[in-house]
C-alpha cells in the first residue's frame, strides 16, 4: 500500500533535512545510537517515544497518522482537549461510553479479550498500529490528540527561547 506510514524512515528524513546524526538524537533522548538507528528501520513508533522526538526534532509526526485517519473516516471527532497529559486509554473508554458501544463490541473488533481491552483502557498510551485501528472503528482521530499535544509543547520550548 502506497500511503502507509514508515515513521522511522520520516524521522530518518527529518534528520538528514537538519543534518542531524544519530548520536545526536540519542543523547537527546537518552539512549545509544544503535537504538536510534533501530528506530529508523521502524514503521511504527510507540507513543511515549515518539513525543519525546517530535519534541526534540520539534516536527509533529503525529500529523501523518492523523492525515491517514482523516482519509479514512467520513468526518473526525476533533472534541477531545488535551490537557496536561495524554491518557489515551480512558479517551478510548469515554468514546465507547458515549456512543454506547460495548467492550465485546471493540475486543471482537480489534482480535483481543475483553480482559484485555478492560486493561487497555488504564493505559496512558497504546501501540500506534492498535491505535489506527480504534481510530478507524470508533471514527476518532486519537492523533490529533497528540498532534495538539506535541505542537502545544513546542510552541512552549520556543517561547521559552
Amino acid at each position: 500500500m502506497s500511503d502507509e506510514i514508515h515513521t522511522g524512515g520520516l524521522i530518518r528524513k527529518q534528520m538528514e533535512k537538519e543534518g542531524r546524526e544519530a548520536e545526536w538524537l540519542a543523547d537527546q533522548i537518552g539512549c545509544v545510537p544503535d537504538n536510534i538507528y533501530w528506530i529508523w528501520r521502524q514503521k511504527y513508533i510507540d507513543p511515549e517515544q515518539l513525543i519525546k522526538i517530535c519534541f526534540h526534532l520539534e516536527t509533529d509526526f503525529f500529523a501523518h497518522y492523523s492525515e491517514y485517519i482523516r482519509q479514512r473516516i467520513p468526518s473526525s471527532d476533533r472534541k477531545y482537549i488535551v490537557g496536561e497529559n495524554i491518557h489515551i486509554g480512558i479517551l478510548i473508554q469515554s468514546k465507547m461510553n458515549e456512543e454506547g458501544r460495548k467492550t465485546k463490541w471493540l475486543a471482537k473488533n480489534i482480535h483481543r479479550s475483553r480482559s484485555q481491552v478492560y486493561r487497555m483502557y488504564d493505559y496512558k498510551h497504546i501501540k500506534t498500529e492498535l491505535l489506527i485501528s480504534i481510530s478507524i472503528l470508533l471514527k476518532t482521530d486519537f492523533f490529533s490528540i497528540y498532534s495538539e499535544y506535541v505542537n502545544r509543547k513546542i510552541r512552549e520550548k520556543c517561547d521559552k527561547l
